[in-house]
């Protein structure tokens, strides 16, 4: 592993001096967020090393990962919690994942440089919490555009910070160790570790996959990026997935929040397709993603060990995708117009869930554990379908889709099916959808539900024994914690399993 100490990442010029509380430097053009790619690279890389056995895991994969001390920019030593415990039992820990906007694997290892880094930032945040029991995890995004109190910060030997900016202003003037200490002030959490990940290689990684799955409520044409992709579903290589992120402002409204739901789609999307494929089973083919994907990691010392770093994976590899929820930091409009602020109130008792070890989203648990199987789980309004119609009965495609949106479903495409004289309507999904299908299937009373993974979004097709749509109740516990908390303060809940378009 290489090591690089924590200099200060092309800092603005002349920025405020310590406890004071003027306004951050200007700054320079917006630089487009494909960091969003490479923290998806690390999750991936998380989850995927656990495929791999002692003797592919190797020192080439170590070599890769630069190395940070952050202890001086914090002001305290930083202790890796140990992974495993000599009695084999593991620790509960909070990983934070930030996406630099630099180019930094493919040029420097090294932070500082101010001929590579100038102005470099953190567009992408996400606090990761691991469960002890490794049962669940929560991803927590934080807006980029959050106005915080930055924390005084030593960088090069001088102290920074202490005045008020951006979120990502704190990485700006003294790297990944002042978004650590910042962190920690907003939630009271300690960060165990953290990994700083660029895209260098990630469109590798996407490929490997056979491509990611988007989802797009409307088509989209920028010319900026040179991306055409239909309304609906569709299947992204990594040129495209690039391209996806690059798009801002042909994307819902254009908005940090809503670029997060988009962020927060695609590591769902990208998490099902690693967990799907074969791509765990080979690891020729997954060593060699994993070493493009290394190249872009920097992390603290004890997680730049790839012996650590194998553990962590391992004692992940049970958890599916349903048991890992995405949320967005509780906000409030900050009342300019373009930043926001924290809503204090609303996020205590999620940094007290994750303080306290108790997932947020509850994990769906399997049908053996006692739980009554037959209760629907799944809302309509997390549901995204296609309706075809079979039935030989003109318009009736267009009734349904009327009354499915009706009642929360989001309806991406009507059409007409490949032939008119189905007799039973099906309900097709992948095996990631199956809860959502029995949804959709309490809607449509006599229709079958057909297991089928090329269908990752659920289509209807409408038969001759359709009799009409049918009101879902649903009594999902899925919206509580262990505390019976409701997640109405937290941005759109999700797990990994569930296909959001944007």
């Amino acid at each position: 592993m290489s090591e690089a100490p924590e200099a200060r990442p092309g800092a603005p010029a002349d920025p405020p001096s310590a406890g004071t509380m003027a306004s951050p430097p200007p700054r320079g053009p917006r630089r487009w967020p494909r960091a969003l790619l490479a923290v998806a690279a690390g999750i991936v890389l998380l989850l995927s090393l656990a495929g791999l056995g002692v003797d592919v895991v190797s020192a080439k994969l170590e070599g890769n990962i630069t190395s940070i001390d952050i202890s001086d920019t914090t002001g305290r030593p930083h202790v890796t919690v140990p992974v495993v415990d000599d009695q084999g039992n593991y620790s509960a820990v909070n990983i934070l994942l930030m996406g630099s906007d630099s180019r930094a694997g493919e040029t420097s290892k090294r932070y500082g440089d101010p001929d590579v880094y100038t102005g470099e930032r953190s567009d992408t945040t996400i606090l990761l919490h691991l469960s002890k029991d490794r049962s669940f995890a929560t991803a927590v995004s934080i807006p980029r555009d959050t106005w915080v109190m930055i924390p005084e910060c030593k960088s090069n030997g001088e102290t920074v910070g202490g005045f008020e900016a951006k979120f990502n202003t704190a990485f700006e003037i003294a790297g990944p160790g002042c978004t650590v200490k910042l962190v920690e002030q907003m939630t009271g959490l300690t960060i165990d570790n953290f990994a700083v990940v660029d895209f260098t290689g990630f469109k590798n990684v996407v490929d490997a996959l056979g491509g990611v799955e988007v989802c797009l409520t409307e088509a989209v044409s920028d010319p900026a990026s040179d991306l055409e992709l239909p309304a609906g579903t569709s299947i992204v290589n990594g040129e495209q997935a690039l391209s996806f992120v690059r798009a801002r402002k042909t994307l819902s409204d254009g908005s940090d929040l809503s670029r997060i739901k988009r962020q927060q789609a695609f590591l769902s999307s990208m998490i099902r397709e690693a967990s799907s494929t074969g791509l765990l089973l080979n690891p020729v083919r997954l060593f060699s993603v994993l070493d493009s994907a290394t190249k872009g990691l920097t992390t603290d010392p004890g997680l730049a060990d790839i012996d650590v770093l194998r553990d962590m994976a391992l004692s992940v590899q049970g958890m599916a995708p349903g048991d890992i929820a995405f949320l967005t930091m509780p906000w409030l409009e900050r009342g300019d117009g373009e930043n926001v602020i924290i809503d204090e109130q609303g996020a205590a008792p999620l940094w007290q869930s994750m303080k306290d070890d108790v997932p947020w989203i509850k994990p769906k648990k399997p049908s053996g554990s006692g739980a009554n199987s037959t209760k629907i789980t799944v809302a309509p309004s997390e549901i995204t379908v296609r309706v075809l119609n079979g039935s030989g009965v003109a318009g009736r495609a267009a009734e349904v889709a009327a009354a499915l949106e009706a009642q929360g479903f989001t309806v991406v495409e009507i059409g007409d099916a490949d032939r008119p004289d189905y007799a039973t309507t099906e309900i097709r999904h992948d095996a990631p959808s199956a809860e959502a299908a029995r949804t959709v299937l309490e809607a449509l009373p006599g229709a079958t539900t057909l297991a089928d993974d090329a269908s990752a979004t659920i289509t209807i097709v409408l038969g001759a024994s359709f009799t009409g749509v049918s009101t879902v109740e649903t009594g999902s516990t899925a919206g509580a914690t262990d505390a019976g908390r409701e997640t109405d303060t937290i941005t759109d809940p999700t797990t990994a399993d569930k296909v959001r378009c944007g």
